[in-house]
């Protein structure tokens, strides 16, 4: 069979099919926010007609609200439909459909059943025209004007990939990237608009140590100092706190520096949500709770009884960021102890009870691996610029064991740090970025072994 693309008929036909979407189709582009990554754009400039034959006036309908973050511009639309079967084949929740026929069609929501489902955003990126628009981005930016970095998601434990659009030190949207291997095509909004927890949260940028009343600013050198002396001091008798949400490689160093025991904050833990796709979200909030249990394994499952029972005076804890409550049995820790130290982003309230602070990077600002659910390593890139004086996790910890003259480990990247850690941990052995590449790599279960 002989397919022929380009001979005077199919050319002609082509300009006629796109002449007729372009029938209603408002000139927009200088105010549409799919403006420089259109397809429809882009194939009325390559296959199109340069002028339009077309002299009555065009349809006008006004925007609706298809759900609380999906706004719909009928002008722009061209009835294709991939909303629609999106609803029915991948979130299964079918509540778009097309409404009336002719003339008059149109993508409508049902009355009583508005698009409000975890998946309603990857509307907004399947439609080909800048017809269904995030009430999130809505003219924030031009697409050309962004840095687009690909990263993971670190919403939940499936570890869905993601681009991040950023300009200068401010993330302003999230879009799914395509790995077949772990989310497809999408992603839940629970990630989609979960950056913008970062806005809101009080940053530490600065080393603090601990005053009568609150917290006094130092430079690195006096505070990597402070925290040796503490730890030296305590005749190692200092336990090490891990975390779900940080990089297989700052757990991996923690573990080595303290070489004694290590507990763990708690994941944070929802609902499972499974589609009818396939596509989940995982109870397991936390995204590298798989990662830490396979690196971290000394990992104590009862953290009071062993500190009472080692009779530990110090914590150097890697704080995830999250301000949750302690519970009472954290409260009592924290309590009995002479002296804690965190490693934070954020100021939590674990951090509030430190008595040394050491500033780390957020999520997107890190680099580094995690492991998913289903034993799949993947990569973090850094999207975002450091924020004052922070500093990478792995490269504090570093500092730290230098100053209490632990200089057999030194690492000149976190890429060493990755070499070092498959040495140890066979399952991760021959870990690599060149490896790992945009969509990871599976340990096939090797980590359980």
């Amino acid at each position: 069979v002989v397919v022929d693309t380009q001979n005077d008929l199919v050319v002609q036909e082509r300009k006629n099919i796109l002449e007729f979407l372009l029938l209603n189709h408002p000139l927009d582009c200088p105010v549409c926010d799919q403006a420089g990554e259109c397809y429809l754009q882009d194939y009325s400039f390559k296959f199109g007609n340069a002028h339009s034959r077309f002299d009555e006036a065009k349809r006008v309908r006004p925007n609706e609200y298809l759900g609380s973050q999906i706004v719909i511009n009928h002008n722009r639309c061209i009835l294709c439909s991939r909303c629609v079967r999106f609803t029915q084949e991948i979130s299964g929740s079918s509540e778009l459909f097309v409404e009336a026929r002719g003339y008059n069609s149109k993508i409508a929501a049902l009355e009583d059943k508005p698009l409000d489902n975890l998946l309603a955003g990857n509307v907004a990126d399947i439609c080909p025209v800048g017809a269904l628009l995030s009430t999130d981005y809505i003219h924030k930016n031009r697409i050309w004007n962004l840095k687009e970095q690909p990263s993971v998601c670190q919403d939940c434990s499936v570890g869905c990939n993601v681009d991040v659009f950023s300009q200068k030190d401010q993330i302003l949207r999230l879009t799914a990237r395509e790995n077949l291997d772990v989310n497809g095509y999408f992603m839940c909004d629970i990630g989609r608009y979960g950056f913008h927890r970062f806005e809101e949260i009080e940053r530490v940028t600065q080393p603090m140590v601990r005053n009568e009343k609150s917290f006094d600013t130092l430079n690195w050198d006096k505070a990597i100092e402070k925290t040796a002396d503490l730890i030296k001091k305590s005749n190692g008798k200092t336990a090490g706190i891990v975390s779900p949400f940080h990089t297989n490689e700052s757990n991996f160093l923690l573990g080595i520096m303290i070489n004694g025991v290590l507990g763990s904050l708690p994941p944070i833990t929802k609902e499972e949500i499974t589609y009818q796709s396939g596509f989940r979200i995982s109870a397991d909030r936390s995204p590298n709770h798989k990662g830490m249990n396979d690196i971290c394994g000394g990992i104590v499952p009862d953290l009071p009884s062993e500190i009472k029972a080692q009779a530990i005076g110090g914590l150097y804890i890697l704080d995830d960021g999250v301000d949750r409550e302690m519970d009472n049995v954290w409260k009592e820790i924290l309590a009995k102890m002479d002296f804690v130290v965190v490693q934070t982003y954020a100021m939590t309230t674990l951090a509030r009870s430190a008595n040394i602070i050491l500033p780390g990077l957020a999520p997107f600002e890190r680099e580094g691996t995690i492991t998913n659910d289903r034993d799949r390593v993947q990569w973090l890139r850094p999207s975002l610029p450091t924020k004052g004086e922070s500093r990478a996790d792995w490269e504090i910890l570093m500092m730290v064991m230098k100053a209490l003259d632990k200089e057999e480990q030194t690492f000149k990247d976190v890429g060493q740090v990755m070499k070092v850690m498959g040495e140890k941990f066979p399952a991760y052995k021959g870990l690599s970025f060149f490896r790992l590449g945009p969509h990871g790599m599976s340990l096939n279960g090797k980590a359980d072994g």
